[in-house]
């Protein structure tokens, strides 16, 4: 089993000496003589302003020559990162000219929950600084690597598919479900009896475990996400840790300050929400600076950290961390790293870069809570303000998520849920404008790098791939919007800069045969059954029968479940209706997609009630979709009344 933490590294800052590393541990870290620069980004500037402080950065390990360097190089690097978390204190001291010294502690290592270890890296570095006993890092660095904060080996092997899926179940019983019978946890998780859950972790109501590390005579609890995501900081389940709504807040009420407009970032002009600038930016590998001088590094760190989050859709656009060129902190003797980059996200305190917009694309001025866009990247200043008018999808969404906020006041996993059906709405619209059917002949293109999938030939078993637009009108006029977008975007993602987790190859059953559901859904969903010139027409008996030829397994039953989440509401009428009347929001409004397939149980056609039973009754044979699927339906008492009625009247030869 590899170490939780690799290195334990100490540095101290003087005023006549400036930043130095003073000890490290097990041994000098591999690569420490070309990265000079760590105990700068390890002591930030304007710390001693602050009596503490935390910084964070990553670091790739060679493969060839097992050393740690700064810069991803795709073919000579593991993939995954190695994250150096520093603990900054600022220790008031009479002696010294400031008349205080500036210490820090960091552990390297590849834990993406590295903030759990702060209490005890508190505790440690205020001990190692009081008696300067080296043997302090020493007993730190054994009591972590002695504990297994493994909770279980197939949580390893989960697939993403199903990883999207249980962290996209946001009804509180299922929640409860989880924290209260193990049976059920571990049925869910596929642990088994010969692979249980670590006997030294706990569970906690959050669902997340603890474990507990014995160190200085106390015992330091240590929480660990139950499900990690790829790309994804702490816990998704709860992401508190990162002062998640707050600095959301702050990013919905930023506003853009700049005359410069740019085709790929202002889509609907001056009027484009930061939130959507944000989005674009990373969709087309802008450079993206943080700033702030009167906040902390934390503060910058934990904003970073969270528009990753949120463009990530937590797990379902990866990539981000080992190609998109990551640095937390950074200062201006690190120019000539960023000048090698085509894409970055940094943070900074120090405002030299916010006069210096050569270096940067996108700049988020924390202080001002501004957007700022710079002049090198600048087109179409001359143009009206609102270029376009907004697209059905990012209205949807922007109305949504303010009413989420602002209006329910809803947990973090439901705005993170409207997160990730946006991401995976947008993705889809820009890669609507690609003839999917090339990849899908191809072979199971554009895989995350921890896939196992081998390519195979697919079987398309209905045409309609990608977004769903019920009007060749509409489809014109949103995919023009996106455009650009679109075309830098598929760039990325066939250059694997990028690699989308629900991209449809990846999503074919054990026969090989594929059905894009999303689209499907989307169609029965969205279509009012106009015979309206323009109007697409579908065929709801021909869907709802290649639906239920495409269900084999559990696998493809999940997939099934998991779009219903990822399907948004039509629009946000049934919500705003649910606060108008001082309600609260039903299981069916965070799932449409579900409800869309109750509600086919009063369909007038026999043939697809037919179908749709069926549907109903292979969700019910696997455990986790059959434990929502019962929830669902006692959830509405109409719904309940007309399956068991279905299941006893329908004709045998129907079924």
């Amino acid at each position: 089993m590899p170490p939780n933490i690799d290195y334990i590294l100490t540095a101290e800052f003087h005023i006549d000496k400036g930043p130095s590393i003073t000890h490290q541990y097990p041994s000098s870290l591999p690569g420490i003589d070309n990265l000079y620069f760590l105990p700068e980004l390890m002591l930030p500037d304007q710390i001693h302003k602050r009596n503490e402080d935390f910084t964070v950065f990553l670091l790739y390990r060679n493969t060839y020559s097992g050393e740690f360097q700064y810069l991803f190089n795709k073919s000579k690097c593991e993939p995954e990162p190695y994250f150096l978390y520093t603990i900054v204190i600022n220790v008031k001291d009479s002696q010294f000219k400031r008349g205080s010294i500036i210490k820090s502690l960091s552990i390297i290592t590849k834990l993406a929950y590295f903030k759990s270890f702060k209490p005890l890296l508190l505790i440690a570095l205020d001990k190692y600084f009081k008696d300067s006993d080296e043997l302090i890092i020493k007993d730190l660095y054994h009591v972590i690597n002695e504990k297994n904060f493994e909770v279980a080996t197939p949580l390893n092997q989960m697939s993403i598919v199903k990883k999207l899926l249980i962290t996209s179940i946001l009804d509180l019983p299922i929640q409860d479900k989880i924290y209260h019978d193990e049976l059920f946890r571990n049925k869910i998780l596929g642990i088994g009896k010969d692979n249980l859950i670590n006997k030294e972790l706990f569970i906690r109501k959050d669902l997340s475990f603890n474990s507990v590390v014995d160190f200085n005579n106390m015992k330091i609890p240590i929480k660990i996400p139950m499900i990690e995501l790829p790309d994804t900081f702490g816990d998704y389940l709860n992401p508190t840790d990162f002062n998640f709504k707050p600095n959301l807040i702050n990013i919905l009420q930023s506003k853009l300050a700049s005359d410069h407009l740019n085709d790929e970032l202002t889509i609907y002009g001056l009027q484009t929400p930061p939130i959507i600038i944000f989005i674009n930016a990373i969709l087309t590998g802008k450079k993206i600076l943080v700033l702030s001088y009167d906040n902390s590094a934390g503060h910058i760190i934990d904003n970073i950290f969270l528009l990753l989050k949120l463009v990530s859709g937590g797990g379902i656009l990866t990539g981000i961390l080992a190609n998109y060129n990551v640095f937390p902190m950074i200062d201006v003797s690190k120019i000539d790293l960023l000048e090698e980059c085509d894409s970055f996200i940094a943070g900074t305190i120090n405002p030299f870069f916010k006069s210096n917009d050569k270096l940067w694309d996108l700049l988020y001025d924390l202080d001002n809570n501004e957007v700022i866009i710079s002049s090198t990247i600048a087109k179409g200043e001359d143009e009206y303000d609102m270029k376009n008018s907004i697209i059905s999808e990012d209205a949807k969404f922007l109305s949504n998520l303010q009413l989420s906020i602002f209006n329910y006041n809803d947990d973090l996993t439901t705005i993170q849920l409207i997160f990730r059906r946006h991401i995976n709405e947008i993705i889809r619209i820009l890669l609507s404008s690609r003839n999917l059917s090339i990849d899908i002949n191809k072979s199971s293109s554009n895989q995350s790098p921890n896939s196992s999938n081998k390519p195979a030939k697919l079987v398309l078993l209905m045409e309609g791939i990608g977004y769903f637009w019920n009007n060749d009108t509409n489809k014109l006029l949103e995919i023009s919007t996106y455009q650009l977008i679109s075309k830098k975007f598929q760039d990325l993602l066939y250059d694997e800069k990028f690699y989308y987790s629900l991209h449809l190859p990846n999503l074919g059953n054990e026969l090989n045969l594929m059905i894009d559901l999303h689209y499907q859904l989307q169609s029965l969903n969205n279509s009012s059954g106009s015979h309206s010139p323009g109007t697409r027409l579908i065929n709801e008996r021909e869907i709802w029968f290649n639906i239920l030829k495409y269900l084999i397994s559990g696998k493809s039953l999940e997939i099934l479940l998991l779009v219903t989440y990822l399907i948004p509401p039509s629009s946000s009428t049934s919500l705003q209706s649910s606060s108008v009347h001082g309600g609260s929001l039903t299981i069916f409004d965070k799932n449409k997609g579900i409800e869309l397939l109750l509600i086919n149980l009063f369909n007038k056609d026999d043939q697809v009630k037919s179908n749709v039973i069926m549907i109903l009754q292979e969700l019910q044979d696997n455990y986790l979709c059959g434990w929502c699927l019962r929830y669902f339906l006692k959830s509405n008492l109409i719904y309940e009344i007309a399956f068991e009625d279905l299941l006893h009247t329908l004709p045998s030869e129907d079924r």
